[in-house]
């Protein structure tokens, strides 16, 4: 008996979401595609998440000489990055797979607008008022400079929430390259693997670090779980 072969386009439609890792940070994404043909889809991609320096290190300060307290830092950061990624792209299967077993192989090139949201990164740091020592929360100003990167007045970062009303914004473009690798390319669950290269885009160097130059571009190596339905 021969054994049959499924051809042509089973399903029109695909919406998937995206948990990747990057060099440099992380981010979450939804893309809602199209199935051109069998091995081609087109899709339309979100995803938000966070960019660090490359140069970014975090210290842990024993500012209680007992040795019961540890607040962990990132030394010399001025401002987070998150970035809201939207764009387009499409994937390329060049392999293919039979019905209940293999692998897919293919290419998965993406590109848009990006709009980085950049939060100012405050410190708790110690300072001294008529002999009398407090903590204040501080961020990197011109005037706060010298204290900022005081390794000897630093107690911790401060919580999350200190500095959300000081947003700012720098616009840019992005564009990713990567391999998919999908042991479900043409069934109804979307279940696959890509891994591949970022690049971030800026018109003018964004602050991330005070004790750093920034750069206009920061180019990750990203991986990529991708889970999702067709229809």
């Amino acid at each position: 008996m021969q054994k049959s072969v499924r051809k042509g386009v089973i399903y029109n439609k695909e919406r998937s979401m995206d948990f990747a890792i990057q060099t440099n940070g992380f981010f979450v994404g939804y893309n809602s595609g199209k199935l051109r043909t069998y091995y081609l889809t087109n899709y339309f991609h979100l995803d938000f998440g966070l960019l660090e320096h490359p140069r970014e290190v975090k210290l842990n300060k024993n500012f209680n000489q007992g040795g019961g307290f540890f607040s962990s830092f990132t030394y010399g950061k001025r401002n987070s990055l998150w970035n809201f990624r939207a764009g387009r792209g499409f994937v390329r299967y060049f392999s293919e797979k039979d019905r209940k077993k293999g692998v897919a192989l293919g290419v998965r090139l993406e590109g848009g607008v990006l709009m980085g949201i950049l939060k100012p990164y405050y410190l708790r740091v110690i300072k001294n008022q008529d002999g009398i020592l407090y903590i204040e929360n501080i961020k990197y100003s011109e005037a706060t400079r010298d204290v900022f990167l005081d390794l000897n007045s630093i107690v911790g970062a401060s919580s999350f929430g200190v500095g959300l009303t000081e947003l700012s914004f720098a616009p840019g473009a992005y564009g990713r390259m990567g391999v998919m690798i999908d042991p479900g390319a043409f069934e109804k669950y979307v279940r696959a693997l890509n891994f591949g290269l970022q690049l971030d885009l800026y018109p003018k160097r964004v602050p991330i670090m005070a004790s750093r130059e920034n750069p206009f571009a920061y180019l990750n190596f990203y991986l990529n779980l991708q889970f999702g339905s067709r229809k």
